[in-house]
């Protein structure tokens, strides 16, 4: 999406980067849209670094493989 919208940020937030690399991105530059791993989500949003009180659409994408 922001490859034809240059006013919407995107990031991406995964697994084998450093959490501290996400930490500053999400502090310095926070994006409009995050797309991210359901483990490293959690992940910063236990240490306070992602934050959902702004928060208007939450997509889970193949929940039932996290079910089981």
């Amino acid at each position: 999406m922001g490859k034809y919208r240059s006013d919407v940020k995107c990031e991406t937030i995964f697994g084998g980067v450093s959490i501290e690399e996400h930490k500053t991105m999400l502090k310095k530059n926070p994006p409009h849209i995050v797309v991210g791993t359901p483990g490293r989500v959690l992940d910063l949003v236990n240490r306070g670094a992602l934050k959902f009180n702004n928060l208007k659409f939450f997509i889970l994408d193949e929940c039932d493989k996290m079910l089981l």
